[in-house]
């Protein structure tokens, strides 16, 4: 017989009967009833209300309206609170129950699913089982499955008396949200989630990280000593805004021994950052491992991108995937809150911490992946720049110098060449000058890397033009100095170089030397087919000869450029011809024509949208409606080339157009000027400031002086000695003078027809010829020496002084095919 205490805990109403059994008699002893328990209720789970929540009133406000109980019919009853780990979702829930709870008095119903927590989620029957037990219901009640759960949760909400307000922290918007809508309009689910619900019944808050007034708002209130506002700036930034990790320096400057000076010399470093935010890279971490293995691939690989945002081809490239496929990644990512989206086009960029972490992944990579990777971005970048538009590299253009940069400073120079010409024709079309300067150099050491001295010649000439555009005369010096030596170590004797002489030739003011320069290097461009380069050297020999006075050579010269300009399709070169052909109408006092240019150069100014040619050409047409008095359209004209000047930040441009004496122009006084005193005359004279511009890639020209000696001088000196001693022992002891005589004249010859090839003064056509053959095939004279040694019995000694030659001449004819070989490669690949 079993007592009321022996039978142990009866949570529902049973009856037990014991006794003996006697065949097929069953006896009954004692018979014991229980009474039903009192169901326990606990529907009050509120956690617990954050101490301050600076900077989420508006958000606040838009979450207590979707709770409020006079939502109209059709409302969503569930509302996702979404954003990236650390932005303080949770915190946000929890003030807007201790808010809203009173809305809602049939109780309140909260947990944890740790969908990103260490333990491990909850699943739904989990979930729904531990909310059931809330309502009172005992657990050997609960159905033994999900859809039996599920039903007798719902039942309980529909039968519930009053509005109930269910709570779910760190949900995971793919199992969670769906199964625990409620099906009665007076209750709401309100869940955190990081991922945003694909579900358009669901409302969704994004919350975002605090404005930057706010995040030190709570420093300052964390604080127990004062802080100089810098100090607070510089930490909130170094946070990047969010409430997680500003949390975590503000428990730092509560402590009276740590300080705002040491909480920033811990936070300034990159690589240190997150170790002292370990909550915050605890946060990411879990983001993270919830991905699936492909998504979580990329998201390593976008940290290997160097730019600010990413598009889905570069994301593509990284990835070693079709664009379509790393489009539908970026939006997986964007939905799991690892990426933000930035504009409409699909561009995605990182949180500054995230970034962070993503970089840690991204070295976690093997080296080669690493490589081949970056190595495809750029093969990307280089082919997309070839056929972009201005839009593109408008946004790209950070992008595209972050990856130049990285690539040089790691040794992967070799695919940067296209990359640097696209980006630089495009800055300069913008009159980013001296972004355009940092991007040559870039360019400049990679060429020096490979040792491709005729590619650093070439950009170590165009940065000599832009630094002489700054006024930066020193720079640009350093430039034709090293530019002028690595055309020389190269060995080719190209049209590049004839350019690069008239070019330095003009800025001495030799004239003449320039026309002859640039003269052949029309010829040299004529013989490439290369239509580009030809209108730039006619149009450089057309304004050398109209500084000769040589109009009607220079109208000529003009014409052709802007032939050769539209048939090459750069009308920034056309529109500089036009412009220039217009000065030679006003020598001749062809107004008509002049003025007939000129709206032909601005008409292709605009076109190529050269923002210089653009200024350059309404200046000139303002002066020409002058002069053709017309002010009222001289001085429209002028405004919009100084409004031009203003929006593309060209100080210095500004500065020489209002140097001319316009007393036609009535200028608006400048901002701030009622109150200046009056300015002295050499104060006003005064120009701007020089831009911030790179240093030349040049530590000093001297490391190409030994090897240009070498080249030049160094064998045909040897030979010259060996003569000179040859002819000294044939004076003493006899023999071949003349044959020695000859051979000091050839070693001689050879040394100035090198010089005389790579000199920088103008020569007639007889002696370049000359210094031709004689640089290149002096060979052919020496073996007839040779033979004449020989047949007068000194070829030993003949042998000796010709080997010097010959290996001269070797040396001069190598690069010239080493330049073919690399073309051909280049041509293949």
């Amino acid at each position: 017989m079993a007592d009321a205490s022996e039978a142990g805990p009866a949570p529902a109403t049973h009856n037990i009967v014991s006794g003996g059994q006697t065949r097929d008699v069953i006896q009954g002893g004692v018979v014991q009833i229980y009474a039903t328990p009192s169901p326990v209720r606990s529907l009050s789970a509120l956690p617990p209300r954050p101490a301050a929540l600076l900077g989420r009133e508006a958000p606040l406000a838009e979450l207590l309206a979707l709770l409020a109980p006079d939502r109209p019919t059709g409302s969503p009853t569930a509302i996702a609170i979404t954003g990236e780990g650390g932005v303080g979702k949770s915190a946000l829930m929890a003030a807007a129950a201790h808010e809203a709870h009173k809305w809602f008095p049939g109780g309140v119903l909260y947990e944890d699913a740790r969908a990103h927590g260490a333990e491990g989620r909850m699943s739904v029957e989990e979930l729904v089982g531990t909310w059931l037990r809330s309502f009172g219901i005992p657990g050997d009640q609960l159905q033994p499955h999900r859809t039996g759960l599920l039903g007798q949760f719902r039942s309980r909400l529909r039968e519930a008396d009053e509005a109930l307000l269910i709570l779910l922290d760190d949900a995971s918007p793919d199992e969670h949200i769906g199964p625990l809508i409620p099906p009665d309009s007076r209750h709401r689910l309100l869940v955190t989630v990081r991922s945003v619900p694909e579900d358009a019944g669901i409302a969704v808050l994004r919350l975002d990280t605090l404005s930057p007034q706010d995040s030190v708002a709570l420093l300052e209130a964390a604080a127990t000593e004062p802080v100089p506002q810098a100090h607070l700036d510089e930490i909130a930034a170094l946070c990047g805004h969010l409430p997680l990790a500003l949390d975590v320096v503000a428990g730092r400057l509560r402590n009276g021994d740590d300080s705002a000076q040491r909480v920033l010399s811990a936070l300034r470093p990159p690589g240190e950052r997150l170790a002292e935010l370990d909550p915050v890279r605890q946060a990411f971490e879990a983001s993270y491992q919830a991905l699936a293995d492909p998504d979580a691939r990329m998201l390593r690989r976008l940290g290997l991108h160097p730019g600010a945002e990413i598009d889905a081809e570069s994301a593509a490239a990284l990835a070693g995937v079709s664009a379509a496929e790393a489009d539908r990644m970026l939006r997986r990512l964007t939905r799991a809150q690892l990426l933000r989206a930035s504009g409409s086009e699909g561009r995605v960029r990182f949180h500054d911490l995230l970034r962070l972490y993503v970089d840690e992944l991204s070295c976690q990579e093997p080296e080669l992946a690493r490589t081949a990777a970056l190595d495809r971005l750029m093969a990307h970048y280089a082919r997309r720049a070839a056929t972009a538009d201005d839009p593109w590299f408008d946004r790209e253009r950070g992008a595209l110098a972050a990856a130049l940069a990285d690539a040089v400073d790691h040794g992967r120079s070799a695919g940067v060449e296209p990359v640097v010409d696209h980006l630089v024709a495009y800055l300069l079309r913008r009159s980013r000058t001296v972004d355009a300067l940092f991007v040559l150099r870039q360019g400049a050491v990679a060429a020096q890397r490979r040792a491709d001295h005729r590619r650093e010649a070439e950009l170590l000439r165009t940065m000599r033009r832009q630094y002489r555009a700054l006024e930066l005369w020193r720079e640009a010096q350093s430039c034709a100095e090293a530019g002028h030596l690595a055309r020389i170590r190269a060995g080719v004797r190209s049209p590049e170089l004839d350019d690069d002489l008239g070019e330095q030739a003009a800025e001495r003011g030799d004239h003449a030397a320039a026309a002859h320069h640039y003269g052949r290097a029309v010829r040299g461009w004529v013989l490439r087919g290369d239509r580009r380069r030809l209108a730039t050297s006619l149009l450089a020999r057309a304004d050398a000869e109209e500084r000769l006075e040589r109009v009607q050579d220079a109208a000529r010269s003009y014409q052709m450029a802007v032939a050769a300009a539209d048939n090459s399709g750069d009308h920034a070169v056309a529109a500089y011809a036009w412009l220039k052909s217009a000065r030679c109408a006003a020598h001749r006092h062809h107004r008509a024509h002049q003025h007939q240019l000129l709206r032909r150069g601005l008409a292709a100014a605009r076109r190529s949208n050269d923002v210089r040619a653009t200024i350059e050409a309404l200046a000139l047409l303002s002066e020409a409606e002058i002069e053709d008095g017309r002010p009222g359209a001289a001085e429209q004209l002028f405004r919009e080339a100084l409004s031009e000047a203003d929006a593309h930040h060209l100080p210095l441009l500004r500065t020489r157009l209002l140097a001319i004496n316009r007393p036609w122009l009535k200028l608006p006084p400048e901002r701030g000027s009622e109150q200046a005193p009056p300015a002295r005359p050499d104060r006003d004279a005064q120009k701007p400031p020089p831009p911030k511009a790179p240093e030349p890639p040049v530590e000093s020209a001297a490391r190409h002086v030994r090897p240009v000696l070498l080249r030049l001088l160094a064998l045909p000196v040897c030979g010259a000695l060996w003569a000179l001693g040859c002819l000294a022992g044939a004076l003493v002891h006899g023999g071949p003078v003349a044959l020695w005589l000859a051979q000091l004249a050839l070693a001689g010859a050879t040394a100035w027809a090198a010089r005389r090839v790579w000199q920088q003064s103008r020569g007639s056509r007889l002696g370049d010829l000359t210094a031709v053959f004689l640089h290149r095939f002096h060979t052919l004279p020496a073996t007839v020496l040779l033979a004449a040694g020989a047949w007068a019995g000194a070829a030993g000694a003949g042998v000796v002084a010709a080997l010097p030659l010959a290996l001269h001449s070797a040396a001069q004819l190598w690069p010239g095919l080493r330049e073919r070989l690399r073309s051909r490669r280049r041509a293949d690949t």
